[in-house]
């Protein structure tokens, strides 16, 4: 099994772990705030929930508890003490690179084989010694990490949903359709729902819509892109249905 490792995207040193984690905790929060004015938090007592406002983005972090042990290490480090294989994965939440005069952590890769490809910062690390040499060097070192994804969509290329789905089965754009998908909606708009804001009214094909479309065509919420582009659906809001659906080749 190939190692996780950390690959520092400024000078392409490439960090490996002693041992993989056995569990990889991936946590994710949506970019929302409740509602405020000058006054404090927008609220009221006949309200269930606090109104929320959608800023976008988000915040997207890993948390890994890695093991690395003395006796574990190739013979040709010749590790005394935990901390010579430690400290630098411990320096990736150091202010060590320099973007435009401001010290930050260095940009990093999360790296395990071909699964896992993330781009982020390490915003924090522990480590809890459990075992030392008479001269009180350590020799054992659990080390909980945390990885927050930045600059990047999910979607986009080097993204998660992206790197999911390249490794999904092709699907053939030019062959004649294999079925037929029925779409909620028109593809127009319903006047009575209007956004939470009272602004524009929403779409009747919610976004929600282009995953389930897609789960039903292809087993998997990843590809509504390429279903749309099958289509000719240029505004993934507003079309009509139904959907035709291509067929699939074998996985790569």
């Amino acid at each position: 099994m190939e190692r996780v490792a950390f690959l520092i995207e400024d000078t392409g040193e490439h960090l490996g772990c002693l041992l993989n984690p056995e569990t990889v905790v991936m946590q994710r929060s949506a970019g929302v705030e409740p509602r405020r004015s000058a006054g404090g938090k927008l609220t009221g007592s006949g309200l269930a929930d606090d109104p929320l406002l959608f800023t976008g983005g988000g915040h997207t972090e890993l948390r890994l508890d890695l093991l690395f042990d003395v006796d574990l290490a190739p013979a040709s480090l010749h590790v005394q003490d935990v901390r010579q294989m430690t400290r630098p994965i411990w320096a990736l939440a150091e202010n060590s690179a320099e973007v435009e005069r401001q010290r930050r952590p260095p940009s990093v890769r999360f790296v395990w084989g071909r699964a896992w490809n993330v781009p982020g910062i390490v915003t924090e690390v522990a480590e809890r010694f459990d075992r030392f040499a008479p001269d009180g060097s350590p020799l054992r070192s659990w080390m909980r990490l945390v990885f927050v994804r930045v600059g990047q969509s999910a979607d986009e290329e080097g993204g998660e949903n992206y790197e999911l789905a390249q490794r999904l089965p092709p699907v053939d754009l030019t062959a004649p359709p294999v079925d037929t998908l029925t779409v909620t909606g028109d593809g127009g708009t319903d006047r009575d729902a209007l956004s939470p804001d009272g602004g524009e009214p929403l779409p009747e094909v919610p976004p929600g819509e282009l995953g389930r479309l897609s789960l039903q065509a292809f087993g998997t919420p990843l590809l509504w892109k390429l279903l749309l582009e099958y289509n000719n659906v240029d505004d993934p809001a507003h079309f009509t249905g139904p959907l035709a659906v291509p067929p699939m080749g074998e996985t790569p």
